[in-house]
């Protein structure tokens, strides 16, 4: 545990709203800030009143039992399209730290989810029955998790954690990367035997035979990478930190940087968080509020204005057309496309504030979306 530094848990990163080019590739605020920031503030009162009283925390800490999850509460309004699906806490940690409930990634087929999130959470689902949470290698943060086309899931995350199933999530198996990332933050299949994935300073990695091996690539950036996409074997992109935006049309020997036009922020350098295809179009999400298309196949970008000033984690679309972003203090958008251009924006949870959205799947005509607070939403009907 670091008071001061970035990291209160391996290399994941502590606050919202920012991003840390040391650590993870989100940054996620939860009772770990609150527990340090008191922790540190209690040590420092005991100082100042006698030394010998910084001994008790240690005279009592083998008495100590394994620290349980301390979860607000999430309510959805009322009349929304979704219902709140949390699944059951894990049991207390024996290594000291509570269950925070960050959900960072979803993947819904037919009956089938799969959820992944912080501190070793790995979570599958089928139909009606309840959730099962599968082992993680040495409790790693997990952020995401993707079907490849040949039907192969990948987990991704924390120091490297590349975790592969091919029987839908029942049983997975450790893929090794050398040399190992700080972390992976994107994964993208084009076809059943080519991936690549993307993550800490840079790195970016190449399978050729479905993801048995893995070569490293040679980017001309030493910034985070939140998010890869491939459209196919020759063109691709990657996207992340400080307006961090590459695109190839060789398979990634080169790569050019992209230039995207956009209107004054806060931030001098907002981070892009999430890119998406269908349809002949790619979708670029990223902080306060930025969204972006492109029907060039990524060598020029458009914005489009949702009136948002938050921080966007995520951007499908669903199989009517329907776009749909979400991100920061529960915000979640669907844009429908106009007849004469332009886009219809809703917003279907209102005011709601319970939770910061970190991963999102649409399908035919639902979206499922995770995040912090251990929460999942699903469809309604």
């Amino acid at each position: 545990m670091n008071f001061f530094g970035h990291s209160f848990r391996g290399n994941s990163l502590p606050f919202y709203g920012q991003h840390s080019s040391q650590g993870g590739p989100r940054v996620f605020q939860d009772s770990r800030r609150v527990d340090a920031i008191s922790l540190f503030s209690l040590f420092r009162r005991l100082s100042s009143c006698s030394p010998l009283l910084l001994l008790i925390p240690f005279v009592f800490a083998g008495c100590e039992k394994p620290p349980t999850a301390n979860i607000p509460p999430v309510t959805l309004p009322q009349g929304t399209p979704f219902v709140l699906d949390q699944p059951p806490l894990p049991p207390p940690s024996t290594k000291g730290e509570p269950y925070v409930g960050v959900l960072s990634g979803i993947l819904s087929r037919k009956d089938l989810l799969v959820v992944t999130g912080y501190q070793g959470t790995l979570l599958r689902k089928e139909g009606k029955a309840p959730w099962i949470r599968l082992p993680v290698p040495e409790g790693r943060d997990l952020y995401g998790v993707v079907v490849s086309p040949g039907g192969d899931l990948w987990a991704y995350g924390d120091r490297g954690t590349l975790l592969r199933s091919s029987d839908e999530g029942a049983h997975w198996s450790s893929v090794v990367l050398s040399p190992a990332p700080r972390f992976l933050s994107s994964v993208s299949f084009v076809d059943a035997r080519t991936g690549y994935a993307a993550g800490a300073q840079g790195a970016l990695y190449r399978t050729t035979d479905g993801g048995g091996r893995w070569t490293s690539l040679s980017l001309p950036t030493r910034e985070n990478l939140y998010a890869v996409l491939f459209l196919d074997s020759s063109h691709g992109l990657v996207a992340g930190w400080h307006r961090t935006l590459l695109r190839t049309s060789d398979g990634g020997a080169t790569w050019t940087p992209v230039t995207v036009p956009m209107q004054r922020v806060t931030r001098q350098k907002p981070s892009y968080n999430a890119l998406y295809a269908a349809g002949g179009t790619i979708y670029l999400a990223g902080d306060h509020g930025l969204l972006f298309s492109s029907t060039d196949g990524g060598a020029s970008f458009s914005p489009i204005q949702t009136g948002s000033f938050r921080d966007f984690y995520g951007v499908c679309r669903t199989g009517d057309g329907t776009l749909s972003v979400a991100g920061e203090q529960g915000t979640l958008l669907f844009l429908v496309p106009n007849a004469g251009g332009g886009w219809t924006i809703r917003s279907p949870l209102g005011a709601f504030h319970g939770s910061d959205f970190l991963g999102l799947s649409c399908g035919a005509a639902h979206v499922r979306l995770v995040g912090t607070r251990n929460t999942i939403l699903l469809p309604s009907h």
